[in-house]
């Protein structure tokens, strides 16, 4: 597999942060994003919901769904994980993420059953900065 398009880029805010019982493995939260970005072009508003899990070692994982609607008025559902080694130094969590989206609009019909990969980075105050890369 090779990555190929560069298929969007995105910025956003994390919205609402929840504290979940911790179990064994650590820190449970149930976090609230809110990003706008390009998808090919076309803009974008996507409304995530996404559990994380923060283990004892400082390693993060987590995974989710989303909601994105377009402004030519398409909607795309996402589904999503990553994980990050730890927060760096400078405050900020670097994740590899992994998407899938699925759409029954035509114009994003060749989404449905592909993998997208990227980086997905959390700022300290809580924006975030995203690329995904379409794997071929």
């Amino acid at each position: 597999m090779a990555l190929g398009e560069l298929i969007n880029e995105e910025t956003g805010l994390v919205t609402s942060l929840k504290v979940l019982p911790a179990t064994a493995e650590g820190a449970n939260y149930e976090v609230g994003l809110r990003a706008e970005g390009n998808l090919r072009g076309v803009k974008y508003v996507t409304n995530w919901t996404y559990s994380q899990l923060e283990r004892p070692d400082g390693t993060i994982q987590g995974h989710g769904d989303g909601v994105c609607k377009t402004e030519c008025g398409q909607t795309l559902y996402l589904k999503g994980a990553g994980c990050a080694k730890a927060v760096n130094e400078d405050g900020v969590v670097r994740y590899k993420v992994i998407n899938h989206w699925h759409t029954k609009s035509d114009k994003f019909a060749d989404l449905n059953g592909s993998a997208m990969v990227g980086e997905y980075n959390v700022n300290p105050d809580g924006t975030t900065i995203a690329k995904m890369w379409i794997l071929e």
